[in-house]
């Protein structure tokens, strides 16, 4: 099976800028640029994360297409981020993304993995891509009136779930399933796309690193990924 790494995040990084658009429309809507009330700014926040949820995991496991398992016809079928990730899970464990803190030492970059207490976990991932289901649905005629009383707290428990995905993808790591190098990549950068280097490991102590940026031409329209004034 051939696995190019440099082909991987080239489709990995539209994943990755169409996310950054999302968190930023959620953001809108959450300070109000939307004219959306609360209930409407939080159910459109579910929706949004439900978005992403799928998003990460279909980023995942475009990173990690060398695994065999990602490559079966059922896998490439697969829409769920749930069973997407626990069947990368079972193969692969640090297969999910990992949180990244980049710190400018006078002998170059420190990197440290994992280092956010905030960034969303793989738990807290499927518990929200489950909450995204609970919240979408509308519910039964016995429930729907019932369900039109909004508590503050709903509002603000979307909000801390945004605050959960921004520390967890703004500058995240994944790790490849042969142990001989990972994935470092930027959400957004300096010229307003997402980044990634790709780092192998070819000898003991020894690293090469490819760096591949994202850019989207402004005659792009019709795309998920088109340039937006947001």
């Amino acid at each position: 099976m051939d696995f190019s790494t440099k082909e991987a995040v080239e489709k990995y990084l539209p994943l990755m800028h169409e996310l950054a658009i999302r968190i930023e429309l959620v953001a809108q809507a959450f300070d109000g640029r939307l004219n959306l009330t609360p209930p409407y700014a939080r159910e459109y926040a579910y929706f949004q994360f439900r978005r992403m949820c799928e998003l990460i995991a279909l980023g995942c496991l475009q990173l990690h297409g060398d695994l065999p398992d990602a490559q079966t016809k059922s896998t490439k079928k697969e829409w769920n981020a749930e069973r997407i990730m626990n069947l990368l899970h079972r193969i692969h464990p640090y297969s999910f993304p990992q949180s990244l803190i980049r710190i400018k030492t006078i002998d170059g970059w420190n990197i440290q993995g994992n280092s956010n207490p905030n960034a969303l976990t793989l738990s807290e991932f499927k518990t929200l891509y489950a909450e995204c289901g609970h919240v979408l649905h509308r519910g039964t005629i016995r429930t729907v009136e019932s369900s039109r009383d909004f508590k503050q707290g709903d509002y603000q428990k979307a909000v801390d779930w945004q605050s959960k995905i921004v520390d967890l993808m703004n500058e995240h790591l994944i790790s490849r399933s042969n142990g001989k190098g990972m994935y470092m990549i930027s959400m957004r950068t300096e010229s307003g796309y997402p980044e990634c280097s790709i780092l192998d490991i070819v000898n003991p102590g020894e690293l090469q690193v490819q760096t591949i940026n994202l850019n989207v031409a402004d005659n792009i329209i019709h795309s998920y990924v088109a340039n937006t004034k947001l």
